[in-house]
């Protein structure tokens, strides 16, 4: 086995030290949610100081994310695979099945390799992790760090990846040896061997792929959560005119028979969190068993938002 690293960038290191720059920002968040608590009650700042909170968090988050994938972004040789790591995700590419290796500046049908990155991809300076599409090579994935003058393309029959080896002639060489290599060997046991390149994944990239790679639990799940920070944004408009004391439930003949304080109907929207929260982490579950279950699940998050928000409106508009 043996690995090579990618071409040195700073950028790895100023992705690893911006969650922590972040942190006094959550801290001071927090702080200042907590105070304005405590001193007014539940109102509009809170709510966006509030939404500011879970916002820095999913950002510190994703940056920490990014900063996983690019310090262990790495390319290693193993037996007759490629292994390429970028985090909990590596790809294992098959050298038999290795159709063409194109060095840095090279040209591909007369012309030097262009990539139309996609999304984000190549937006963060000596990060370029993400999907693009190349005229001369197809659809192409890069893990990589530098820009792209200094790529290797890797082909197969249906991916191309763009790498950024330290020393890129000495690994395109490595490539070519262990490619032969492979191919004796292939030829040696005589057998029809899969040359299709296949993902495994680990770590947190296997915990939550399954579930937010599936495009129908995706869109339910964020769908259900809107509408949960909606009933959340509702209340904190309304949550100052209302009177001490709420009629909080009616029985079959229209007559009040609850009263309650405004603190007792804000547990409304955090019993619709909470039903998300286990409606989410249930689906998780079923999502590799039965993926019915998972939608089902996830509707019913979606659904719950919907109740519990016609409970408040009700008690907040006869109220009103």
């Amino acid at each position: 086995m043996k690995t090579w690293r990618p071409a040195p960038s700073p950028t790895r290191y100023v992705l690893a030290a911006l969650p922590l720059l972040l942190l006094p920002g959550v801290v001071w968040l927090w702080a200042r949610l907590s105070e304005r608590i405590a001193t007014t009650g539940y109102d509009p700042q809170a709510f966006l100081a509030g939404v500011a909170l879970c916002l820095a968090l999913v950002l510190a988050a994703m940056l920490a994310y990014m900063a996983w994938c690019a310090l262990t972004l790495s390319y290693t040789f193993q037996g007759d695979n490629l292994v390429l790591r970028c985090g909990g995700v590596s790809h294992v590419v098959p050298l038999a099945g290795v159709t063409g290796v194109v060095a840095p500046g090279a040209e591909v049908k007369g012309k030097p390799v262009a990539v139309r990155w996609r999304g984000l991809t190549g937006r963060v300076p000596g990060y370029l992790v993400g999907p693009g599409h190349s005229a001369q090579i197809g659809p192409v994935l890069a893990l990589a760090t530098t820009a792209k003058s200094g790529l290797v393309y890797v082909q197969t029959p249906g991916l191309g990846y763009a790498l950024s080896a330290d020393r890129a002639l000495p690994f395109i060489e490595e490539i070519g040896k262990r490619r032969a290599d492979a191919e004796e060997h292939v030829a040696q046991v005589a057998e029809d061997i899969d040359r299709s390149p296949r993902v495994a994944l680990n770590g947190l990239s296997a915990w939550g792929y399954g579930l937010w790679a599936d495009r129908a639990a995706r869109a339910l799940m964020l769908a259900a959560l809107v509408l949960c920070a909606l009933l959340f944004g509702y209340m904190s408009l309304v949550y100052a005119s209302l009177p001490e004391h709420l009629p909080m439930h009616w029985n079959a003949q229209a007559q009040v028979d609850r009263i309650g304080s405004p603190a007792e109907l804000l547990r409304l929207p955090v019993f619709a969190l909470a039903v998300w929260l286990a409606n989410v982490g249930f689906g998780w579950w079923a999502q590799r068993r039965e993926r019915a279950a998972t939608l089902f699940l996830l509707a019913g998050a979606a659904a719950a938002q919907v109740v519990f928000a016609a409970g408040v409106l009700t008690i907040v508009l006869r109220n009103a």
